[in-house]
C-alpha cells in the first residue's frame, strides 16, 4: 500500500549530494549513482561548500544542479540549511558524496510519507570497503565492522519506541517537517543526531527501514577513523548540553528518554574500558585484591556468566555482534576518547581536532602512527616487566620473594587476554599500503574482448572503476598497449577499453584492461554493475561465535600486519 501511495502522489524530491574537500572522483562517483535511482519526479544537487571551480563544471557536465553559499558557517549544517532556502521538492534525500545509493532507494522509502507525522525515514549505513583495523588484520569480509551492530540491532529497537537516531547519510526527510523545527541544528559541530532529536521533541515520527539502499565508504587509516570517532563522540555529548535547543529529559516519553540514557551512558565507554584494561594490571603489578574468589569457586560461578557475555549476543543479534571484536574497536578508541573527553568536558562547543572525515588516502608502504599506538606498545611492555619480575625472578634467586594476594591467579588470566587484546590492537595500527586510485571487487562476469578484427572470451577477475583484469578460455594477445571493446552479454553492456598488459603463466591469459568511458550512461551503468542491490558484498556469509572467536586469536598467531612483505 505504500508503493502504491507512491504511485499516486509522487511527491517531488531534492537529492542532495553535500561537498567540502573530497575528490571529484567520488562526487562524480555519486551523481552517476543518484541519476540511476528510479524515480520520476526528481532534482539532484551538489552543495559545495569547497567552492570549486571543478565541481561546478562537474555539475554541469553531468546535467544536476550546483549550489555554492558565499560563506562555510556552521559547516555542513549551514550548507544543508542554505539548500534548504534554494530548492523546492516536497522530500528531500541526503547522501554523503563517499555513499552510493541503490536504483530503488526512493522506492523504498517514499512511501512511509503517506503517514502525516513521519519527518524522516533512516535506512542503514553499508559499506563496501572494510573497516581499516579489519584491512590490516586481513579481514577484510569477514568481520562485521564497529558500526553493523548499530545498525541491524540497536536502531531496529529503537524503531519500535519512535527513538530512531539521524546518521547524517541515506535518508530521507519532509521539507514541512525541518522548516517546522527552523531547519538544521547549527550549533553543534554535527548535525544529523541533533536534528532528528529537535524533530523527536517537537513531536515528529522518525521511521527506520532496515534495509540497504546504500553503500558507503569507510576511513582507510587509524587516523582518519579516530578523527571521525571522536567528533561523533563530541556531537553526541553536545546533544545532553543543549537543554534549551535540544530539551530531551522534559519533551520526550519514558521509553524515549531510556533510550538517550542509553546513549549519554555510551558516551563514558573509553573510561569503563580503561578500568577494565588499567585496573587488573596495577592489581598484578602492586599486589592488591580486584577479584576476591578462589580461581576453581571463580570458575564454578563466574565462567558461566563469562561464556554467556561472549557468545550469547553473536547469537542474539544474528551475527551482527561479537563481544571479542567489540572490545578491539573500543580498546583501540579508547585513549584518545579519554584526552577528547577531558578537553570537551567543561567546554563541549570548543573546536578540537578535523571536522571533515579524509577518505582519499594513498601511501605506498606500511605506517605507524606512534601518537595512537604508544598505549598498547607501553601496556606490552609493562606486561612483560610485570611478568619477569613477579614470576620470572623468584625462580631464578629463591631471595627474591614475594607475598601472595588472593585472586592472583585470576588476575594473571585476565592481564593475560587482556595483553592479548593489546597486541591485536598493535596489529590493528600498523596501517597497510594503499596504492590504488579505485577499489578493485571480485566481479566474475563473462566477457567478450573485441580487438583488431579477433574476439577473446574470458571471465573477468576483478572490476574496478577503473578498469578490469580478464582471464580467458584460451591463447590471446601476447602484448599491450591496444584499444578494444569489453562486452559483457549478461548486462548487455560495452566499455572501450585498452590493453595494458599480459599476465602468462601456467593458467591461462590475465589481460589488465583500462576503461576510455565514452558516454555518461556507460559510466552510469558501470557505477550500477559495481556498487548495485546485486553486488558480491550483499551476499556474504555471515560467521558463527565460535568462527569469531578463531578469527580473533588467528590475528595473534598469523601477525599479518609484522609478517607479511607489502
Amino acid at each position: 500500500h505504500l508503493i502504491d501511495w507512491t504511485m499516486e502522489h509522487q511527491p517531488s524530491v531534492d537529492i542532495w549530494i553535500p561537498t567540502y574537500n573530497e575528490s571529484e572522483r567520488m562526487v562524480r562517483r555519486c551523481v552517476l549513482a543518484c541519476s540511476n535511482i528510479q524515480y520520476p519526479n526528481k532534482k539532484i544537487y551538489i552543495l559545495d561548500d569547497g567552492h570549486r571551480r571543478s565541481i561546478a563544471d562537474l555539475a554541469h557536465e553531468l546535467g544536476v544542479g550546483y549550489l555554492s553559499r558565499p560563506d562555510n558557517l556552521h559547516r555542513k549544517a549551514g550548507n544543508l540549511n542554505y539548500a534548504l532556502a534554494h530548492t523546492h521538492g516536497d522530500l528531500i534525500a541526503v547522501f554523503d558524496c563517499d555513499f552510493i545509493p541503490f536504483s530503488r532507494f526512493l522506492d523504498r522509502t517514499v512511501g512511509f510519507f503517506k503517514d502525516a507525522k513521519v519527518a524522516l525515514v533512516q535506512t542503514p549505513q553499508h559499506y563496501f570497503n572494510a573497516d581499516f583495523h579489519n584491512r590490516n588484520l586481513g579481514l577484510e569480509v569477514l568481520v562485521p565492522d564497529d558500526m553493523d551492530y548499530f545498525f541491524h540491532y540497536v536502531q531496529v529497537i529503537r524503531d519500535r519506541f519512535n527513538a530512531v537516531v539521524c546518521s547524517g547519510t541515506s535518508y530521507l526527510a519532509r521539507r514541512s517537517a525541518l522548516e517546522a523545527i527552523g531547519g538544521y541544528v547549527t550549533h553543534c559541530i554535527i548535525e544529523d543526531n541533533q536534528t532528528g532529536t529537535r524533530l523527536l521533541t517537537r513531536g515528529w515520527r522518525m521511521v527506520y527501514l532496515d534495509e540497504v539502499l546504500s553503500l558507503g565508504e569507510v576511513p582507510r587509516t587509524f587516523h582518519d577513523y579516530l578523527e571521525q570517532r571522536l567528533r561523533w563522540m563530541q556531537g553526541n555529548f553536545q546533544v545532553f548540553t543543549s537543554p534549551r535547543e535540544l530539551p530531551i529529559w522534559t519533551s520526550l516519553d519514558f521509553w524515549q528518554k531510556v533510550f538517550y540514557l542509553n546513549l549519554f551512558l555510551s558516551v563514558w565507554t573509553p573510561l569503563f574500558r580503561a578500568v577494565y584494561i588499567l585496573f587488573p594490571l596495577l592489581s598484578m603489578l602492586i599486589g592488591f585484591t580486584l577479584i576476591a574468589a578462589p580461581a576453581m569457586e571463580y570458575l564454578a560461578y563466574g565462567l558461566p556468566f563469562i561464556l554467556l557475555l561472549y557468545f550469547l549476543p553473536s547469537w542474539q543479534t544474528n551475527g551482527h555482534y561479537f563481544h571479542f571484536w567489540n572490545e578491539v574497536y573500543e580498546s583501540l578508541f579508547c585513549f584518545p576518547a579519554l584526552r577528547r573527553l577531558s578537553q570537551i568536558l567543561f567546554r563541549p562547543f570548543r573546536s578540537v581536532g578535523s571536522l571533515v572525515t579524509n577518505k582519499d588516502v594513498h601511501h605506498p608502504s606500511q605506517t605507524l602512527d606512534l601518537r595512537f599506538a604508544w598505549p598498547f606498545i607501553a601496556y606490552l611492555c609493562v606486561f612483560v616487566g610485570g611478568l619477569v619480575m613477579n614470576f620470572g625472578l623468584p625462580l631464578l634467586d629463591i631471595r627474591w620473594f614475594r607475598p601472595v594476594f588472593e585472586g592472583e591467579s585470576l588476575m594473571i588470566g585476565w592481564n593475560l587476554y587482556n595483553a592479548l587484546l593489546m597486541f591485536i590492537c598493535l596489529l590493528a595500527c600498523i596501517d597497510r599500503p594503499i596504492r590504488r586510485q579505485a577499489d578493485r571487487f571480485p566481479l566474475e562476469l563473462v566477457a567478450c574482448l573485441e580487438m583488431d578484427g579477433k574476439q577473446y572470451w574470458g571471465v573477468t577477475h576483478d572490476v574496478s572503476e577503473q578498469g578490469a583484469s580478464l582471464r580467458l578460455s584460451a591463447p590471446g594477445p601476447r602484448n599491450g598497449d591496444r584499444s578494444g571493446v569489453l562486452r559483457v552479454p549478461q548486462y548487455q553492456l560495452e566499455f572501450p577499453v585498452r590493453l595494458m598488459r599480459v599476465t602468462c603463466g601456467r593458467q591461462r591469459p590475465l589481460l589488465g584492461l583500462t576503461f576510455q568511458m565514452p558516454a555518461l550512461q556507460t559510466e552510469a551503468a558501470l557505477i550500477q554493475l559495481i556498487y548495485g542491490e546485486n553486488a558480491w558484498f550483499q551476499k556474504l556469509k555471515r560467521v558463527g561465535s565460535v568462527d569469531a572467536l578463531f578469527l580473533f586469536l588467528g590475528s595473534v598467531v598469523r601477525a599479518a600486519p609484522i609478517l607479511r612483505r607489502s
